[in-house]
Formats: C-alpha cells, sequence, structure tokens
C-alpha cells in the first residue's frame, strides 16, 4: 500500500488555476510553505499516523528547488509522525506520473502486486480506510485491459471542510469518481499511474470499482491555495452526522479549535475559501 502526495512539487498543469502552480516564487513563498505545511501536520499526516492499519508506504515527490530549511522540516516532520514508512523525494520539475513510476519500481517491487493511492497534500483519510482498502484490493480480481491486468477503486462518500472566514464548516460530498483515496491496484512494474490517469472519465475508460458506504471515507481540504477549483456543496452537514468524522478523523477534535485559534490569529493575511 503506498501512499502518494505531491508536495510544492513544480510541474504546471491545465487543471491547476492557481498562481503558486505556475509560478515558482508563488510556490515557494515563505508564508504560502508555512500555510502547506500546516495542512500537511495536522490533517494528512496525522491522518496517516491514525491509521488503524499501519500497514503501508508513503511517498512524498517535492521540489529541487524548494528553500533548504523547508526541505529539512519537510523530512523531519514526515519522519517524526510516520519513521521509515516516509519517503521524501526532491525532483527537478517533470512528468509528476514518472517520478511516482520509477519510484515505485525501484523500491517497491519486491512483491507482484502494489496498491498505490493519490493523497493530496491537504487532505485526509478515515482511521479505518487503509484496512479496508487492503480488503478491498484483495478481492478486486484484476480485469483485463489493454495489455495489463489492473483495477482502479474509488471511494465515493466523504466531507469537504472549508476554511473560510477563520472559520472551519463541513459539507457534504459523493463524488463517484473522485480523486480522494483513488487508488490503482497493478503489477507492481505497471506501467500505469494514477497521476497518468484522467480521475473523471475512469468508470468510462479503466476496469475500476466504485465503493459507496454510510461512513466518511476522507476528508477534502477547500481554502484560498488549492490548486484546483475550490467547489463545495453549501449545505451544512448535519449535526448527527458531525459526531461520525469525529469518530472516523480524529485529527478533528484538536484541528477546529487549533486552526480557528492559533493558526488564522498567526496567519493575520490567510486567504479565505472559495467555490469559484
Amino acid at each position: 500500500m503506498i501512499y502518494q502526495t505531491r508536495y510544492s512539487f513544480f510541474n504546471p498543469s491545465p487543471g491547476w488555476r492557481s498562481k503558486a502552480s505556475k509560478e515558482q516564487d508563488v510556490l515557494f513563498d515563505a508564508e504560502r510553505l508555512r500555510r502547506r505545511q500546516y495542512f500537511f501536520e495536522k490533517i494528512t499526516l496525522q491522518s496517516l499516523a491514525d491509521q488503524s492499519d499501519q500497514d503501508f508506504a508513503m511517498h512524498i515527490l517535492s521540489a529541487a528547488a524548494m528553500p533548504e530549511v523547508f526541505k529539512r522540516e519537510l523530512v523531519t516532520l514526515c519522519r517524526d509522525m510516520l519513521g521509515d514508512r516516509a519517503h521524501v523525494q526532491f525532483a527537478e520539475p517533470g512528468p509528476t506520473h514518472v517520478f511516482f513510476r520509477s519510484y515505485c519500481w525501484e523500491h517497491f517491487s519486491a512483491d507482484p502486486w502494489t496498491t498505490q493511492v493519490v493523497l493530496d497534500d491537504d487532505d485526509a483519510l478515515s482511521v479505518d480506510f487503509n484496512g479496508k482498502l487492503h480488503a478491498e484490493a484483495a478481492a478486486a480480481t484484476p480485469l483485463r485491459a489493454r495489455t495489463e491486468n489492473y483495477t482502479c477503486i474509488s471511494h465515493a462518500c466523504g466531507v469537504t471542510a472549508l476554511f473560510q472566514d477563520g472559520k472551519l464548516t463541513l459539507h457534504p460530498r459523493v463524488n463517484a469518481a473522485t480523486n480522494l483515496g483513488l487508488a490503482i491496484v497493478a503489477p507492481s512494474k505497471s506501467r500505469y499511474s494514477l497521476f497518468d490517469i484522467s480521475h473523471k472519465n475512469i468508470m468510462r475508460d479503466r476496469p475500476s470499482r466504485i465503493i459507496y458506504s454510510q461512513s466518511p471515507y476522507y476528508i477534502r481540504s477547500v481554502h484560498g491555495d488549492n490548486d484546483s477549483r475550490g467547489l463545495y456543496d453549501k449545505e451544512l452537514l448535519p449535526e448527527k452526522r458531525i459526531a461520525e468524522v469525529f469518530k472516523y478523523f480524529p485529527l478533528m477534535n484538536s484541528l477546529t479549535n487549533d486552526w480557528e485559534t492559533n493558526f488564522v490569529n498567526a496567519n493575520s493575511g490567510e486567504k479565505s475559501g472559495s467555490d469559484a
């Protein structure tokens, strides 16, 4: 089980809309990097540290041009929270999928099959996600497609966390072809990478399993530093479901007050989330 995360990696993409995705000076602005580090630590890394099934590795792809102080802090943070399960790579600009694929081939090919999982650097997975994915991956008899056996697994049900105007609110989210926790079960030396596949079209173009559940599988963060469009359902999550979110994402117990009282106050220039 390999979680793959881009962290301030410079490689302009048509699907990214923020200035940081296109301009290195903006990407490596110290205040922006501090904000990204906060979300990465409190949400993404914490959700993996909280997993009930700890049988996984994480590959973080970041930029060689990142300021050295932030490189050191990133490596230290990942090791402190995940130990030797975290692998940080600093690379020059280039196709993201090539780096992830090559690293997988080099470091994780001892087993004939691997499960690769997309995890953005400000999103979270439920505490039981890794354990459930192990079971789903084992059950997903890979389907014949082109010249290789592989199966994509998409988890439809989750929650949007909106960081806006100094407040954190939760909103329902259901998307059958989401990139949140999207997984691919494939031979370890497969040429396929989720970073070279359109997640929006997986049901049309790829052998896929779509997993629905009454409980949330992921938290998607929407805030002022999103690279993609920060769309979200305006409806608030019902009160009776909020306790469920805290159950599956214990990081929420400290995040709400921490962000509203500490992070926002320390970053008075914090940008609001957007639905544009």
